[in-house]
């Protein structure tokens, strides 16, 4: 009895299932056999970009160090201290070099020396003249004119060869003057003196350190892949994670030496803020870039990408039939694949086909809205966050 009624469910249960599956494919049959409505897309032209988002920490824009140069001398006077405010020009600490002092003292007593010979041997040559002009032309005084002429000559001899020794000695004066000069270093920055070490050698440690006042800029790290998309002049959004609602511009300015950690290598990037800003130095910010991986590329839906065999492919309506096309595609960009082969911007494929659709089936497009091949510069809402 009981194997009866075994049999007899098993034998409902199938009838179910053959109701079940002929109900499906008289459903499918009837699906194929009306003509199917299609919406068709353009092939598009846009830039693909991908969106780059990095933390940043508020630094000085200048920082200036100054360091011990043991070729200069030593550290003789420092000038200023920590919180002072200095401008390009201004002295913070001089060196005394006691071998370039008596240089010069030397050359200046050389040149007096020769100043004193060359007014002694004018004085002598005016002198020689006048005794020269004062004797009378018979024999006699002319030997004695030729003796006061020969001694002139002699006269003029020293006193140029003493101007000349003078004008050599002015030029070494001048350049050790202006190594005298370069003895008091000066800043090149209009900022604050952080910090003065007044014990400071040949080393690591600054003698003096400069930081701008008012002007700051965002450093960042990227990794080495993000690092290869972004490039100097890149412009990017400064984000606040206290201030929400609120984003400023800045400008890739420069990428700095990679620096190795346990986390890998990273690429310090410096972002100068385009726009009046009351960033303090210390504060943590967000960056967001946008770099273009590839201009003017052709794409279209991700909806409208099939695949057969991992192949892909798109359809198209040609005189109301479908008709398959075989695609190679690339980069993504939100909604949007990039397709380098197999269609053009000429070309429109339907944008969302079902599993229903297969190649010369008869379909309706209807007219709704009449879509033209465009180019895209750019779309906020498409691109991925």
């Amino acid at each position: 009895m009981n194997k009866k009624i075994i049999y007899l469910g098993i034998g409902l249960f199938s009838a179910f299932l053959l109701a079940v599956n002929g109900w499906i494919f008289f459903k499918d049959k009837s699906a194929f056999a009306r003509v199917q409505n299609v919406h068709l897309e353009p092939a598009r032209v846009m830039d693909i970009k991908r969106t780059v988002i990095t933390q940043g920490i508020v630094e000085p824009a200048e920082n200036e160090k100054f360091y011990i140069q043991d070729t200069l001398g030593y550290v003789k006077e420092i000038e200023v201290k920590a919180g002072d405010e200095v401008t390009p020009g201004t002295v913070l600490y001089t060196y005394e070099n006691p071998k370039l002092e008596k240089e010069i003292r030397s050359l200046e007593q050389e040149k007096e020396e020769n100043t004193v010979k060359e007014t002694y041997y004018k004085d002598l040559q005016t002198k020689l003249q006048t005794q020269s002009a004062a004797l009378g032309t018979d024999k006699k005084e002319e030997g004695k004119k030729n003796q006061l002429e020969k001694e002139q000559s002699k006269a003029k001899m020293e006193s140029d060869l003493a101007a000349a020794r003078n004008s050599s000695i002015d030029e070494q004066l001048t350049k050790l003057r202006e190594e005298k000069e370069n003895l008091s270093i000066k800043s090149n920055t209009q900022g604050v003196v952080k910090n003065v070490n007044q014990g400071a050698s040949a080393g690591n440690t600054p003698v003096v350190e400069i930081v701008s006042k008012d002007d700051v800029q965002i450093k960042g790290n990227m990794s080495e892949t993000v690092s290869l998309l972004v490039e100097a002049g890149e412009k990017a959004v400064i984000l606040s994670p206290v201030m929400e609602d609120k984003q400023w511009r800045g400008t890739v300015s420069q990428f700095q030496e990679a620096v190795k950690g346990k986390e890998g290598t990273k690429f310090p990037v410096i972002v100068k803020v385009d726009q009046q800003n009351n960033f303090k130095t210390g504060q943590h910010l967000k960056l967001k870039m946008t770099p273009v991986l590839k201009e003017k590329a052709v794409v279209i839906p991700i909806s409208s990408l099939l695949k057969s065999k991992e192949k892909p492919f798109v359809y198209t309506v040609q005189e109301g039939y479908l008709k398959k096309r075989a695609v190679r595609t690339g980069l993504t960009y939100g909604k949007w694949i990039e397709v380098k082969g197999g269609i053009t911007t000429e070309d429109m494929v339907v944008s969302d086909p079902t599993p229903y659709l297969t190649e010369n089936t008869e379909v309706n497009v209807p007219k709704a809205n009449k879509h033209k091949n465009k180019t895209v510069k750019d779309s906020k809402k498409d691109a991925p966050q």
